[in-house]
C-alpha cells in the first residue's frame, strides 16, 4: 500500500504555525481558509505574520503529474495568545483537530494543574489520557462527531490572584456545606469540545477559492434557573427563609429562568450585525411558613456586550454577566463569554462561570432551526456562587 499523508509536527507560537508532514515525494499544495500558499516538493512549512488568538484551517494536497489531488489531510488550529491578563486559562491555549483519511486527532494546550484528561466521544467515554491529546482510530469516516475534554484542578493551582485564599476559603465551605465536599468545592473544572463533521466531508473536494462572500448567521441563547421549585434560603438569619425556583430542567425554549440572554450574530457583505437581548426573570421570597412574602425584578444593568470587534473574516464577541438577588444581599450570578464567530462557518466559544445556579447555552444556526445545546452545568446549591470556590471553565469549538 502506498503511503498516504499525516500530519507529524505541528507548532504554534503567537504569529506563526508550523507543521511537517509525511515526506511521500512527489508536489505538494497547501491552502490556508481556501486559498493557495504554497506548492512544491518540501514537506514541512512555516506560516508567519498570523494575528495572535485566531483559528485557521489548512488542506494539504498530494498531487500527481497533472497536478489533481490524490491525497488529502485537512486541519484546524490556531495561534496562541500570550495576553495575561485573561481570567479564563482556555482563552490562551491552541486547540487542533486533525483529520486525515485514516483518524482524527484532536490536540490542545496544556492547563497548569491538570495531568489527566477525561475523553468522550458523543457522550460516551472513551478513555483516559496524560497526554494533552488524543487519537481516535475507530470513529466512523462517514459519521459526525463531538468529542469533549475534561480535566480537573485544584483551585490552588489556579492563575488566578489570592488563588491560596481562596483555595483555603473553599476548603471551609465545603467543610460545612452539606451539597459539596472539601475536594469539590476546591477544584476547578475545564470542558474542551469539539464538533468533528465526517471525515468524509471534510476530505472532498473543495474549491480553491472562494467565488462568493459567505453569509452565515447565528444565535445564541444563554440562560441560567434554579430547578427545584422552591428552595431555601441559605442565610437562616434572613426573612425570607425561602425562594421561588424555576421548576424545570434544561429547556431552551423556558419561559422560567432567572437571566435569559440571546446574541444574534450576521454577516453581510458589507461587514457584520450584532444584536443583544437581555432579561431578568421574577425573584420570589417566601417567609418560613412558605407563604408569600415579597417579589421584586434585580436590574439587567449588569448583562452586559462589552466588546465588538469585526473585519471582513470575523466577528468577536465579550459578554459580561452579573444579576444579583433583588430582595436579599447574596453573591450575584456571573459568568463571561468570550466568542469568535468566522464568516467561513466556524465559531470558538468560551466561556466561564460560578458553580450554580444551572447554566444552559444553546445554539443554532441558518442551517438549522432547532437549538442545539453546547453547554450545561448543574447547579451545586446557591451557596456555590460565593467568590472563594471554584468556578467552571468551558469551551467549544467547530470543524465542519
Amino acid at each position: 500500500m502506498p503511503m498516504r499523508l499525516e500530519l507529524e509536527l505541528l507548532e504554534q507560537t503567537d504569529t506563526s504555525i508550523f507543521f511537517i508532514w509525511t515526506n511521500i515525494g512527489g508536489i505538494c499544495r497547501i491552502e490556508r481558509d481556501g486559498k493557495i500558499i504554497y506548492k512544491g516538493t518540501e514537506n514541512s512549512f512555516k506560516d508567519e505574520g498570523l494575528t495572535p488568538g485566531e483559528l485557521y484551517i489548512y488542506t494539504i494536497e498530494r498531487l500527481d503529474l497533472e497536478e489533481k489531488a490524490i491525497d488529502r489531510i485537512k486541519f484546524q488550529t490556531g495561534t496562541e495568545n500570550y495576553l495575561d491578563d485573561f481570567i479564563n486559562r482556555l482563552q490562551q491555549i491552541t486547540v487542533s483537530t486533525i483529520v486525515s483519511h485514516s483518524k482524527t486527532a484532536i490536540a490542545w494546550g496544556a492547563i497548569d494543574g491538570i495531568t489527566n484528561f477525561d475523553i468522550y466521544r458523543n457522550g460516551e467515554f472513551l478513555t483516559e489520557t496524560d497526554k494533552n491529546q488524543f487519537t481516535d482510530l475507530e470513529a466512523d469516516s462517514s459519521e459526525a462527531y463531538t468529542y469533549w475534554v475534561h480535566g480537573k484542578r485544584p483551585l490552588e493551582r489556579s492563575e488566578e490572584n489570592m488563588k491560596h485564599r481562596k483555595s483555603l476559603l473553599a476548603t471551609v465551605f465545603g467543610m460545612v456545606n452539606i451539597r459539596s465536599s472539601q475536594e469539590q468545592a476546591a477544584l476547578e473544572e475545564f470542558w474542551i469540545i469539539k464538533r468533528v463533521a465526517s471525515r468524509e466531508q471534510l476530505l472532498m473536494e473543495q474549491p480553491t477559492e472562494k467565488d462568493h462572500i459567505q453569509q452565515p448567521e447565528w444565535q445564541l441563547r444563554y440562560l441560567t434557573f434554579l430547578g427545584e421549585e422552591i428552595l431555601p434560603n441559605p442565610n437562616l438569619m434572613s426573612l425570607n427563609r425561602f425562594f421561588k425556583g424555576d421548576g424545570r430542567s434544561f429547556d431552551p425554549e423556558s419561559t422560567e429562568y432567572r437571566t435569559r440572554v440571546d446574541l444574534s450574530v450576521r454577516f453581510t457583505e458589507e461587514g457584520a450585525l450584532v444584536d443583544c437581548s437581555k432579561d431578568v426573570g421574577t425573584t420570589i421570597a417566601y417567609n418560613w411558613r412558605k407563604k408569600f412574602r415579597k417579589a421584586d425584578v434585580a436590574s439587567s444593568a449588569g448583562i452586559e456586550l462589552k466588546e465588538v470587534k469585526e473585519d471582513h473574516h470575523k466577528i468577536a464577541i465579550d459578554l459580561k454577566h452579573c444579576v444579583g438577588n433583588p430582595l436579599v444581599a447574596s453573591p450575584d450570578i456571573d459568568y463571561q463569554i468570550a466568542a469568535n464567530f468566522y464568516r467561513v462557518g466556524t465559531y470558538d466559544i468560551i466561556g466561564i462561570h460560578d458553580q450554580a445556579p444551572n447554566h444552559e447555552v444553546y445554539l443554532k444556526d441558518s442551517r438549522n432551526a432547532d437549538w442545539g445545546q453546547i453547554h450545561e452545568a448543574e447547579d451545586k446549591g446557591l451557596s456555590w456562587m460565593a467568590g472563594p470556590i471554584a468556578s467552571q471553565y468551558w469551551r467549544i469549538s467547530n470543524f465542519e
